[in-house]
């Protein structure tokens, strides 16, 4: 064991025994009182980066993984195909241009596109366009489809084609019919004078078929299975900026009123829906619904009456009777529906079934003309141009669907000035069409493309 010598340590370091650690002290000159030791460190000058010379072989090697192009472009979606297929088919026709490509995918989500077959070009829509309508598509390709919120919250405007006649389960001309009217007396002056109570801020149902969601689950599928909806849907406040009629109502046109009647089952449902609708309208003082709701109170009793005339004629209950008579599954524990915006598949769901005897009166004569006419609305975002034109309808004292539905705007983005046509992307080579979606990708939708 080798004893320390007290001696031998330094005079400069003196042991605290409160601490039992050694502190290092420097000794003044002019005093015998330790002074603690300042170790003081000169800052480190900064540097000038370096530049460093470009790589000619790696630009060109092939190896080398190009820059990704990210942005927005908007094509124009056909009707009869849903926005998430075409969007589907332009991202593969966008594979064969490795500048499309994401480079920035992390392992994991590479081996998930490839797990499950998915394009290797990221991409989203900005709103979803209904099956049977066509129009602008906003697309977002990687980096870009972050700024596809932007398209969600902006003023769309539509090209409606309204067909008199008749109103539909889903508002539109793939619908069955649940109610037919006159239309005699429509003229453009009336028209004109009920789309004046439209404009500006209004409360707005959605139509029963929708993609909303409403207890985890798509209004539309609570429509098909004739459920009971959790809830019930208040009415939701859209904008109106403009409404006007384009052209002149016509006679002469290709459209036919559709002739599938709904069924009890579909037309009950419908009406509970829409009573329950009409009461919250009522409530923020709509007149236009006041008189809706007293008249389909006033078509009840009247079909109240014709079936207890039935039963004591010992004739057979016609389909009011039974509609009273339903079972009560439909109902919520408000004693209404819920409704929302159909999908593609409505129109697959079902089978076209034949017309029964009872029903050849009401679908006489649908092979004749009824009016249709063209209105250019431009809306806000979450307004149901189907619901519209059905309301329209209404308010003028007939029925009418959406024959067409033509988005022609969506934020900046506006067909024939800054969209790509569909017939280019279906037909074209992609090396034709693809200048075009670089160019609004990097410049934006307000530049003028001169190529």
């Amino acid at each position: 064991m080798q004893v320390c010598n007290l001696r031998s340590i330094k005079r400069n370091t003196i042991f605290h025994s409160q601490t039992r650690r050694a502190s290092i002290f420097q000794l003044s000159p002019f005093s015998s009182t330790p002074a603690p030791f300042v170790l003081r460190i000169k800052p480190r000058t900064p540097q000038s980066p370096t530049i460093r010379p470009t790589d000619p072989y790696a630009a060109n090697n092939p190896r080398t993984p190009l820059p990704q192009m990210s942005g927005t472009f908007a094509v124009h979606k056909p009707a009869g195909v849903s926005s998430a297929t075409f969007m589907e088919t332009v991202q593969r026709k966008l594979e064969a241009d490795p500048e499309f490509i994401n480079t920035n995918m992390t392992r994991e989500e590479r081996q998930k596109r490839k797990r499950r077959k998915m394009p290797k070009v990221k991409m989203g829509h900005g709103g979803t366009l209904d099956p049977a309508a066509d129009g602008v598509l906003v697309l977002g390709v990687n980096e870009g489809t972050k700024k596809l919120g932007e398209y969600l919250n902006c003023s769309k405007t539509y090209d409606v084609i309204a067909h008199f006649g008749c109103s539909t389960t889903t508002y539109d001309a793939e619908g069955s019919v649940l109610d037919r009217a006159s239309t005699a007396d429509i003229t453009k002056d009336n028209v004109e004078q009920v789309l004046e109570h439209f404009r500006g801020e209004i409360q707005q149902m959605p139509p029963i078929y929708s993609a909303l969601k409403v207890g985890g689950s798509k209004l539309y599928e609570y429509a098909r299975n004739l459920e009971s909806l959790p809830r019930n849907i208040s009415p939701r406040p859209v904008t109106i900026h403009s409404l006007e009629i384009v052209g002149d109502i016509s006679y002469s046109h290709e459209y036919l009123l559709p002739v599938k009647e709904a069924t009890v089952e579909e037309k009950f449902q419908e009406r509970v829906f829409r009573d329950a609708g009409l009461k919250e309208l009522v409530k923020l003082g709509n007149r236009y619904a006041e008189m809706e709701l007293k008249s389909l109170e006033q078509q009840s009793s009247s079909e109240s009456a014709t079936g207890e005339e039935s039963l004591a004629t010992g004739a057979e209950p016609n389909d009011a009777d039974t509609e009273s008579k339903l079972p009560g599954p439909l109902t919520t524990a408000a004693g209404s529906v819920e409704c929302g915006e159909h999908p593609a598949e409505n129109s697959e769901s079902e089978p076209e079934q034949p017309v029964a005897e009872h029903q050849k009166s009401t679908t006489a004569g649908t092979e004749e003309p009824h009016p249709v006419v063209t209105i250019r609305a431009t809306v806000s975002s979450g307004t149901y141009i189907r619901s519209l034109v059905h309301d329209i309808a209404i308010a003028i004292g007939t029925r009418a669907h959406v024959a067409k539905l033509t988005r022609t705007r969506q934020g900046d983005w506006e067909v024939g000035k800054n969209v790509i046509p569909a017939d280019d992307i279906e037909a074209k080579e992609l090396s034709e069409w693809a200048p075009k979606a670089k160019f609004f990708m990097k410049n934006g939708p307000l530049e003028e493309f001169a190529g």
